[in-house]
Formats: structure tokens, C-alpha cells, sequence
């Protein structure tokens, strides 16, 4: 789909509304976006996007796709399939020259000759446009009806389903957050004492190295001398295990007694518990969600029939495709991104706008985003309500988003992959040694991501 400037606008004029408010949101292709706007990213989908591994992995997705026929169709499938239609089958009762229906051989049952089931390309300058055929769904109209529905269904998709963007006046809510994951805990433990006291953590260490050395050597030779050590042919060293186990049943006959040589238990005892000494180590950040909820109400027809365009452009985006044309097809396009930006229409002083819409201040644009949720609702009075052609005068949209990539500081510092990694800062020391930023050119005052 090859991006236009065509914009749908509710309610119309809103860009060139004084002091107006609104959310700029564009709709990509979603191969479209990986080679335009994704590539100037300066994160790890612009990457991929700007080197030759991309064009390898799209060429394996595109033989996979071919493979299973969910290539892009040639043009002569296309037209097959859109434009081929069949004329409705007639069956004529077949009679003899005296009036009489001649029967089937063998049976009392009448023998009718079909006529029609012809297939023919409505596009064809040499087929009637009075020619009756017969649609996929059993209906039946003219060559001509036909053409001239399909001419005003893609006429109204040019005007508005193909549009590049959509502006909506901002909602009342308008929230974003940030989230930060650092929930990657490493714990240090007793390792600490080596980072306060190393000789003692080295004595500590070496004197459990040898417990534990002398230990192992004991069952060493407890097991080596198993068939020695019988007393009067009785294994000794399942007296001993028999023994520790009747001890321990004694002592604890309902299991509900703790570890006594847990090492945690003693220290619980005195009163002390160990310090894990842990530290949470940086994991992850996480992808932004926007959720935006619109009114959407209609003054006349005009405007009925625009908030019905809205919707379906959005329902249209967020839904995949078939490069073969096909519901059927094995392998699915994904659905349209979109970027969405607040903007804000400067005025002089004298209220007239100033060039176009900027950002808007204080409010951040984004990235690529997937529509991810599509609510709308007919009844936001809690009764439905319709009037005389029997549209709806106000609903609410619901709009969700997600980001398809993180942020970095990188995006919020404005760098692209082309610009110099330039700090901008002013090597003026501090008390605290740290260096005082450039107001003039650390910040511009705009809100970036």
C-alpha cells in the first residue's frame, strides 16, 4: 500500500482550529514502516531495517509465502478473481413437437436442457451491461449495476479508507507512563565479609574446606569397610542408620518440628538472620501502552457518515491481510502500524495560527505502534438511540495501543542513526564534580518520546 496524504478529520477543519487540540495519527503499511519510518530509528529495528540482513529475511519470507500460495497474486489472477462472474443457470422443460414434455428414458420424470452458467469478465467492452449474473451470495443483478457499485465502493475507499492519517480532537484523559523492570536480584550474601574482612572469609572458607574434606573421607572408608564391619553377620552400618532414624522419630513422632541444624534456624534462635545483601540489577524496560477513549457524536448525515469512515479505518487497519487475496491463505500479512502524535495549533497573539500544528507541549509522541483493542460503543447512554435513516448520533471509540519497540535515552536525546554522538555539554565543573548542561541547546522545551 503506497502511503498518500489523503486525512481524515473529525470534525472537519479541526488542524486549522485555533488553539485546538488534537491526535495526529498516522497508519502505515506495515512493510511500509519497516523501510521508512522504522529505518530511521536509532534502535534495534532501525538497525536490522538499514543492513542487508533484512532484504535476506524478507526474501525467505516471501519464497515461504510463494510456496504456499500466499505470494502476491499476477494481475490475471486478480481480475479472475474480482471481475469473473457466471450467468444464472435456466432450466427449460424439453417438449416434442405435438406440446407433449418428452421424459427421461426409463422414468415418468420430465427432462428439462440447462441453459446458462456461462462465465464471463464484467470488465469485457463486448458484454451487455444488461447481461443478468449471479453473485457469490445467490444474488442476482446486471453487468451494468455491478459495475457502477463497485466504481462508488472504490471511489469512497480512495477518499477515505486509504487515507495516511486521522485527527481526532484529544480526549478529556490523556495519560502515559514509563516502566522500568529491575527485578534481576543478585545476592551477595556472605560474600560480603571477603569485601570487609578477606582473612577472615579465607579462614572461614579453609576450615569448612576441611570439615567438609573430612567428612567425605569418614564415608569413604565407611563404605570401603562395609563387608568388614558385621556384627555376628549384621550390617553395622545399618545399625547406626537405624538407630539416627528411631532417634529422630522419637524426638519429632508428629513431624512438626523445624530443622534444629539449620544454620538459619540457629541464627533465628539468637535473634539474628542472615543479610542477603542483595542488589537489584537493571532487566529490562517496558513497552508503552496508550489507551484513548473518543466521543464521537453527529450533527448531519455528512457527519454520521464520517464516524462510520473512522471506525472502519481503524477496524480495516488492525486486521491482516492476504498478499494472495484469499481469507483462506496460509500465510497472513501483518496489520498496519501507526504513529500517533499530539498536536497543538499555534496562534499570534491576535489568535491567528502560525504555520502548521506543532507537537503538542508536555505531551510525548511515539513510535510504531500496534492497534492491539477496537471498543466501540452504540449505547453510551445506556439505551440505544437512532435516528430517522437509522444511524446512531453519538458513540464512544476505544483505542489501544502498543509500542513495537523500546525506548532507550538515546530516543530521548533526539540522536538518530546518522547524527554524531555530541553530549552537548558545557565543561564547567561543580562542587559535587559533575558539569552544569548548555540550557541553549541541552533542551529545546519539546516533549520527545
Amino acid at each position: 500500500m503506497t502511503q498518500n496524504n489523503t486525512v481524515i478529520e473529525y470534525p472537519t477543519g479541526l488542524s486549522s482550529i485555533p488553539y485546538a487540540s488534537f491526535l495526529q495519527i498516522e497508519k502505515y503499511s506495515y512493510d511500509e514502516a519497516q523501510k521508512s519510518v522504522a529505518k530511521s530509528f536509532n534502535d534495534g529495528l532501525g538497525s536490522l531495517n538499514r543492513s542487508v540482513l533484512s532484504k535476506i529475511l524478507r526474501a525467505g519470507g516471501d519464497a515461504a509465502a510463494v510456496a504456499y500460495a500466499a505470494g502476491t497474486p499476477d494481475d490475471k489472477f486478480i481480475d479472475n478473481m474480482l471481475n469473473t462472474y457466471k450467468t444464472p443457470e435456466v432450466k427449460t422443460l424439453i417438449k416434442e413437437a405435438s406440446g407433449t414434455s418428452v421424459r427421461q428414458s426409463g422414468s415418468n420424470v420430465d427432462k428439462y436442457k440447462t441453459t446458462g452458467g456461462d462465465s464471463i469478465n464484467i470488465t469485457d467492452e463486448n458484454v451487455d451491461p444488461s447481461t443478468v449474473i449471479q453473485l457469490r451470495n445467490g444474488e442476482k443483478t446486471t453487468v451494468g449495476q455491478l459495475l457502477q457499485k463497485k466504481k462508488d465502493r472504490i471511489a469512497k475507499k480512495n477518499k477515505g479508507l486509504m487515507a495516511s492519517r486521522c485527527m481526532l480532537p484529544l480526549p478529556n484523559e490523556f495519560q502515559y507512563k514509563y516502566g522500568a523492570d529491575w527485578n534481576n536480584e543478585f545476592r551477595l550474601g556472605t560474600l560480603a565479609l571477603a569485601a570487609d574482612d578477606i582473612g577472615r572469609f579465607s579462614l572461614l572458607a579453609g576450615g569448612g574446606a576441611l570439615v567438609g574434606g573430612s567428612l567425605s573421607y569418614l564415608e569413604g572408608k565407611l563404605t570401603a569397610g562395609k563387608q568388614v564391619a558385621k556384627l555376628g553377620g549384621v550390617d553395622a552400618t545399618k545399625i547406626i542408620q537405624g538407630a539416627a532414624e528411631g532417634a529422630k522419630f522419637a524426638t519429632n513422632p508428629f513431624n512438626v518440628n523445624s530443622d534444629l541444624f539449620n544454620p538459619k534456624n540457629l541464627a533465628g534462635l539468637a535473634g539474628l538472620a542472615p543479610n542477603e545483601n542483595s542488589i537489584q540489577f537493571f532487566e529490562r524496560m517496558q513497552g508503552r501502552e496508550f489507551s484513548f477513549r473518543f466521543e464521537l457524536a453527529a450533527r448531519n448525515k455528512k457527519e454520521s457518515n464520517r464516524i462510520i469512515e473512522i471506525i472502519e479505518w481503524f477496524k480495516r487497519g488492525m486486521h491482516p491481510n492476504s498478499k494472495s487475496g484469499r481469507g483462506s491463505a496460509v500465510m497472513l500479512t501483518f496489520p498496519d502500524v501507526f504513529v500517533l502524535t499530539p498536536r497543538f495549533v499555534k496562534c499570534s497573539e491576535e489568535g491567528e495560527p502560525l504555520g502548521d500544528p506543532i507537537q503538542h507541549p508536555m505531551m510525548p509522541r511515539t513510535k510504531l505502534c500496534a492497534l492491539t483493542g477496537l471498543t466501540i460503543n452504540t449505547t453510551p447512554f445506556g439505551q440505544l438511540q437512532t435516528i430517522f435513516d437509522g444511524t446512531i448520533p453519538m458513540v464512544t471509540m476505544e483505542l489501544m495501543f502498543k509500542e513495537t519497540t523500546k525506548l532507550t535515552r538515546v530516543d530521548m536525546e533526539g540522536a538518530s542513526y546518522t547524527d554524531k554522538r555530541n553530549s552537548k555539554i558545557l565543561f564547567v565543573g561543580t562542587s559535587d564534580g559533575g558539569f552544569i548542561a548548555d540550557q541553549d541547546k541541552a533542551f529545546t522545551g519539546d516533549v520527545s518520546f
